[in-house]
């Protein structure tokens, strides 16, 4: 439990003894594949940290359509809006590969901030740096044309969840091509179009089952 809470980007600011006060108020829970974490618009309780296992947040639009968020790994927190608003869960959140997750209800982490103040100044400075890195990338994918934005995304679930097999990279997850649709921000038509391009350069593949990647350097090097 220490070493994922000490793996969070929020935390990284803490030394040992810090870290040790926000692991006695966090708890341990299994969730199976399929399950959700939680729903858009549920009263927001808790934030949750991966120990393993794959999360997909996404939201439904008014036609009905999923919005895929993000794909979240081990050491991951979510909802990124964190501790310090208390809005209903921005979106829902469900488990793609069974996982274990960390939690932390929001009333507890407060009285602990309350009770140590100089704790609260140093996650709110992590927190700071962290809202800037989300506004680079932000703007970075948006300069990019659909093409780039794919091959971007590819190469993060690699590096993110990727495992070596085959002598190329393997995805051991389902992921359709509407979320990748919907992580890019294209349709899924741009996307079927795109991957049968890299299948036909014998980049990439993808299936029901994941998507395997034959090399990064010519992922990398197709964009």
């Amino acid at each position: 439990m220490k070493h994922i809470l000490n793996r969070t980007s929020l935390f990284h600011g803490l030394d040992d003894e810090e870290i040790e006060e926000i692991e006695k108020i966090t708890r341990r829970k299994q969730y199976s594949n399929r399950t959700f974490v939680f729903m858009e618009g549920d009263e927001r309780e808790a934030v949750f940290f991966i120990q393993s296992g794959v999360v997909k947040t996404h939201k439904i639009d008014e036609d009905g359509n999923e919005q895929v968020i993000s794909l979240l790994k081990s050491g991951d927190m979510f909802p990124h809006v964190g501790f310090f608003d208390h809005s209903p869960y921005p979106a829902n959140a469900r488990v793609m590969q069974d996982a274990v997750l960390l939690i932390i209800r929001i009333d507890d982490f407060n009285q602990l901030l309350f009770e140590k103040p100089h704790l609260a100044i140093k996650v709110m400075q992590m927190m700071g740096k962290k809202i800037l890195q989300l506004q680079e990338r932000v703007q970075s994918l948006i300069s990019q044309d659909v093409r780039h934005r794919l091959i971007h995304a590819i190469n993060k679930l690699a590096y993110e969840h990727g495992k070596k097999r085959d002598g190329g990279i393997a995805i051991d997850f389902p992921i359709t091509n509407q979320d990748l649709a919907n992580i890019v921000g294209t349709s899924r038509e741009s996307i079927n179009r795109l991957l049968n391009q890299l299948k036909k350069d014998e980049i990439v593949k993808s299936d029901r089952n994941g998507i395997f990647i034959y090399s990064l350097d010519k992922l990398r090097r197709s964009e």
